[in-house]
C-alpha cells in the first residue's frame, strides 16, 4: 500500500475583473492563506471513503462505478470522470477526510479549491502516479466543475487556485502573469448573508451574452477586448433598456483591469491608487450589476467610515465576503470593529506567492 498523502488548496480573492471571465476578458485575481485540506490514507476495501469533517458527511466512492450519471454539484465523482478521460485510474482504495478553515459559500471559492485540491490528491494517488502542470490541473478542475454540470463561471476560480499567488488572468488566451502584490495583507469580511452564485452568475451571464450577441451582429468586427468608452456610447442605444447597464458594466470594468494591471506591473505601484481603482470596481457591480446586498453595502460603510479603503464584494455577489484593505495597526482595530456591527466573522490574511500543494 502507499503511504499516506496530504495536500492543500488556497482560497480566491478577486480584485479586478469579475463578471467579467466568462466574456472571454481579463481579471486580477489572488490566492490568501486559507485552505481547503485532504489527507488520504490507504485502505484494503477498493473504494473511496470521503469524510467531510466540517459537514459531519461520509461519501463513498467504489473504484468500478461507471461515473455515468452524476449528481448536481457531486465534483468527487466529476472530478474522477473528467481524470478517467485522461487515462488516470485508480486500483487502491483511501480513506480520505476533507476539511478547511475557508468560509463555505462566501465568495471565496471554496468549491474549487475543493476541486483543485482533490484533482491533486487522485493524480497523487493513481498508479502510475499521475504528473501534470499547473495550468493543466487549472484546466482539469474547470472541466470537472463548470463543464460537467453546464453550469455558468468561468475559469478565474480554477486557474487562479491552481497557479497560485497574485495573477492577471488573459480568460480568452488563458495566458497568465504572474504579478508582485503591494501588499502585505488584506482584511476579509464574512457578511453572514447567503450567496446565490447560480442564480447570480446565470442571470448576469445571459445578459452580458445577450448583449454582446446584439452588439456583434450589427457590429460584427467589434471586440470586447479592446472596446473603449467611446465603443460604449456608440453601441449602448443599441441595446434595450434592460441591457444597457451590464454592457456599460462590462466594458467599464474592463477598462479598470487594465488600468489596474498597469499600476501592478509599475516598479511600485500606487496602492492609493488600487484603492480607488478597486472601489470604483465595487461601484459598478453595486450599481450596475445590482450584486450587492443592502445589508453588505452598510457593512461596508462602516469599514469605510472605520478607515477601510479598497472595499470590493468577492465573488459572484448577493452575499458572502467583502474585502478590505487598511494599514497593519488599525487592522485589528478594524476587525473588531466589523464583529460589532453584524458581520458573521472578519479576519486579517495574505496574498500567498505560489499554489500550495
Amino acid at each position: 500500500m502507499k503511504e499516506n498523502i496530504t495536500v492543500k488548496a488556497p482560497a480566491r480573492v478577486c480584485f479586478f475583473g469579475d463578471h467579467q471571465d466568462y466574456l472571454g476578458l481579463p481579471v486580477i485575481a489572488a490566492t490568501i492563506d486559507r485552505y481547503i485540506y485532504m489527507d488520504a490514507q490507504p485502505m484494503a476495501e477498493k473504494k473511496l471513503v470521503i469524510e467531510l469533517l466540517d459537514f459531519s458527511q461520509t461519501l463513498e466512492i467504489h473504484l468500478n462505478e461507471d461515473l455515468k450519471h452524476l449528481k448536481p454539484r457531486d465534483y468527487f465523482r466529476s472530478a474522477l470522470r473528467v481524470l478517467r478521460k485522461e487515462g488516470v485510474h485508480l486500483n487502491q482504495g483511501y480513506h480520505i477526510q476533507v476539511w478547511g478553515d475557508i468560509p463555505i459559500q462566501s465568495g471565496l471559492s471554496s468549491s474549487s479549491a475543493i476541486v483543485v485540491a482533490w484533482i491533486r490528491l487522485i493524480l497523487k494517488i493513481a498508479k502510475p502516479q499521475a504528473i501534470y502542470s499547473d495550468k493543466k490541473i487549472a484546466e482539469l478542475s474547470y472541466a470537472a466543475e463548470v463543464l460537467e454540470f453546464n453550469e455558468p463561471g468561468g475559469i478565474m476560480d480554477h486557474y487562479t487556485i491552481a497557479l497560485g499567488g497574485l495573477l492577471y488572468i488573459d480568460t480568452a488566451t488563458k495566458a497568465y502573469k504572474k504579478l508582485q502584490s503591494p501588499w502585505d495583507h488584506l482584511i476579509v469580511v464574512d457578511s453572514g448573508l447567503e450567496k446565490k452564485t447560480i442564480d447570480v452568475l446565470s442571470h448576469i451571464k445571459t445578459h452580458a451574452l445577450e448583449a454582446l450577441k446584439i452588439i456583434q451582429h450589427k457590429h460584427p468586427s467589434f471586440d470586447l477586448f479592446h472596446a473603449t468608452a467611446a465603443d460604449l456610447n456608440r453601441t449602448i442605444e443599441l441595446l434595450p433598456p434592460e441591457l444597457r447597464p451590464i454592457w456599460s458594466a462590462a466594458i467599464h470594468n474592463h477598462l479598470i483591469t487594465q488600468k489596474g494591471l498597469t499600476e501592478l506591473q509599475k516598479p511600485t505601484a500606487d496602492i492609493s491608487q488600487l484603492h480607488r481603482l478597486i472601489e470604483a470596481h465595487q461601484n459598478i457591480l453595486q450599481n450596475d450589476l445590482k450584486n450587492t446586498p443592502d445589508a453588505m453595502v452598510e457593512m461596508m460603510q462602516v469599514a469605510q467610515s472605520n478607515g477601510g479603503r479598497g472595499i470590493k464584494i468577492v465573488g459572484s455577489g448577493g452575499g458572502g465576503c467583502f474585502i478590505v484593505f487598511t494599514n497593519q495597526t488599525s487592522a485589528l482595530d478594524l476587525v473588531d470593529t466589523l464583529k460589532t456591527h453584524g458581520v458573521k466573522d472578519a479576519f486579517i490574511t495574505q496574498i500567498t506567492s505560489v499554489a500550495d500543494v
